[in-house]
């Protein structure tokens, strides 16, 4: 017959496993508790949900990306509805954690998914209306479909729920929206990461959510065509505007020079390095951009993606190429 002491020691191994596994999975669901973005206290009245500078993945539910909300006097203006339904629930939650004011409205940024693909449950389920520029939907109808189609290899099983709806007010050039108690002024950028990004003007606040006009801390990726019009972009917020508060469409809230250090510098410096390595000799686009040095933005994450630093220079190359020509 086992003693009491031999039974112990023998259930020992077994009681260390099961405290093991009993550890572990106390550790995934804090993790999976984990928010997927910070909300962070800008004003009294503008808070940021700074997202992750990852690419889409299921963990963060498509909201790679910096968004946010202004509380007004009569409810709630978000801005960007999030990469999926399930990103549009998470969104609502760091609202209501803040304030039980109503989400009256919800401002598109841009045209990329992770601006507009909670739409339709803001609409349907919070009852908000959401309003873009015409640009902006002119986008999301021709590349949505597309878009959807990556949503469901990035995201997996959570794009389950999400269904793409369109914005039920459109405007074209400025327009400012009818909430009282804060001035918030919509403004079409003219185009940079694509052409359907727009400003989210706040005056009075001299504070401006920016959507995907800038990146900071994440090298930013140019679409063809699209380099010159985003330092034309850039140089309006800067020189026009001239914010104290930038909240951009990736990154942490920063000042004005740091939003221009991180977009503006690094277009520029691809611009610049084109153009001195044509006036150099070299023979087309993909010569010259193999002759700019990026090093200077080696502290920005995707930086280390050679392909990503490659689409960037040539496309860059392909416009200074096309205006000296």
């Amino acid at each position: 017959m086992l003693s009491r002491a031999s039974v112990f020691k023998s259930a020992v191994p077994w009681l260390q496993i099961f405290l093991a596994a009993l550890l572990w999975a106390s550790a995934t669901v804090a993790q999976a508790a984990e928010p997927i973005f910070k909300t962070v206290k800008v004003t009294e009245r503008v808070y940021a949900l700074v997202g992750e500078l990852t690419q889409r993945s299921p963990a963060n539910l498509g909201n790679n990306m910096t968004s946010g909300f202004v509380i007004a006097d009569d409810g709630v203006v978000v801005v960007d509805s999030g990469g999926s339904a399930e990103g549009a629930k998470l969104i609502r939650q760091a609202v209501r954690a803040v304030t039980d004011k109503p989400v009256r409205w919800v401002v598109n940024s841009g045209g990329q998914d992770h601006r507009w693909f909670g739409n339709d449950y803001f609409q349907r389920v919070v009852g908000a209306r959401v309003i873009a520029s015409e640009p902006g939907v002119l986008d999301m109808k021709a590349r949505g479909l597309q878009q959807y189609e990556a949503a469901k290899v990035n995201l997996g099983e959570k794009v389950a729920g999400t269904v793409l709806a369109y914005p039920d007010v459109t405007f074209s050039k400025r327009h400012k929206l009818a909430v009282n108690g804060v001035d918030i002024e919509l403004i079409e950028s003219g185009g940079a990461h694509t052409r359907a990004d727009i400003f989210v003007w706040l005056p009075k606040e001299k504070l401006v959510f920016t959507g995907d006009v800038v990146f900071v801390d994440r090298l930013l990726g140019i679409q063809p065509g699209m380099g010159l019009l985003w330092i034309a972009a850039l140089s309006y917020l800067r020189d026009e505007l001239r914010p104290v508060t930038v909240i951009p469409g990736h990154g942490g809230v920063a000042t004005l020079g740091k939003a221009m250090k991180d977009s503006l510098g690094y277009l520029t410096l691809l611009r610049d390095g084109a153009a001195q390595a044509f006036k150099d000799g070299a023979f087309d686009p993909v010569e010259a951009s193999q002759a700019i040095d990026q090093t200077p933005f080696s502290y920005l994450v995707n930086f280390t993606d050679a392909r990503f630093r490659s689409n960037n220079a040539i496309r860059m190359a392909e416009e200074v190429f096309a205006g000296i020509r």
